[in-house]
C-alpha cells in the first residue's frame, strides 16, 4: 500500500510539473528545454564560462547577438557597479539592459509575475552580482533557483539564492 501511495505521489508530482510547464509562454519552455539541453556543453566548467558566457551562449541559440549586447549582459564597464546602481544606470542590468534595449526582451518588473525561463541579472549590495535563467522563484520566502555558471557547481548547474533588491527580470519575447 505504502508503495502504491508513493507511485501515486510520484506520478501527480510529474504531470503537475508538466502542467505547470504548459502553463508557461511558449518561449520560456523553449529557453528551460534550451539550456537544460545546452547549458552543460556551454559550460563544463566556470572557468570555460562564467554565469553571462551561459546566458550569451543561450541567447544565441534564439537569435545573434550584437557586440552591444555582450557588452551589456558582461557589465562591461570601467565605473564602480554600485555607484552606477545608486545612480540608477541601466548598465549594471546586464542581461535586463541588452534584451529591453534590443527590443528582444520584456521587462518583468514585480516579482510576483517572474516566471520559470525568465532571465535575472542581481547584484548583492556592496558584493558581488550573478546572472541566469529562473527555474523557479518563491516570492514569499525572498529566494529563487536559477539555472546558471557558479563556482560551487563548477559550471552549469542549478543554485539557489536570496533575492536581493537589486534585481532585474526580463522575459524573452
Amino acid at each position: 500500500m505504502r508503495l502504491l501511495h508513493y507511485c501515486l505521489f510520484l506520478c501527480l508530482s510529474v504531470c503537475c510539473s508538466f502542467a505547470q510547464n504548459d502553463s508557461l509562454p511558449l518561449r520560456n519552455r523553449q529557453v528551460i528545454e534550451a539550456v537544460q539541453q545546452y547549458g552543460p556543453q556551454i559550460s563544463p566548467t566556470y572557468e570555460k564560462a562564467v554565469c553571462t558566457e551561459l546566458v550569451i551562449g543561450i541567447l544565441n541559440r534564439f537569435f545573434v547577438l550584437t557586440a552591444d549586447d555582450k557588452k551589456r549582459i558582461r557589465i562591461i564597464v570601467k565605473e564602480d557597479v554600485h555607484k552606477l546602481i545608486r545612480e540608477g544606470s541601466a548598465l549594471p542590468k546586464g542581461v535586463y539592459h541588452a534584451l529591453t534595449a534590443n527590443g528582444k526582451g520584456m521587462a518583468v518588473d514585480r516579482r510576483e509575475d517572474v516566471l520559470p525561463g525568465d532571465f535575472v541579472q542581481f547584484w548583492y549590495p556592496g558584493s558581488w552580482g550573478h546572472c541566469g535563467i529562473v527555474k523557479s522563484i518563491d516570492v514569499a520566502a525572498g529566494s529563487m533557483e536559477l539555472y546558471s555558471s557558479f563556482p560551487s557547481t563548477g559550471g552549469y548547474g542549478i543554485q539557489q539564492f536570496e533575492i536581493p533588491d537589486y534585481s532585474w527580470f526580463v522575459r524573452l519575447r
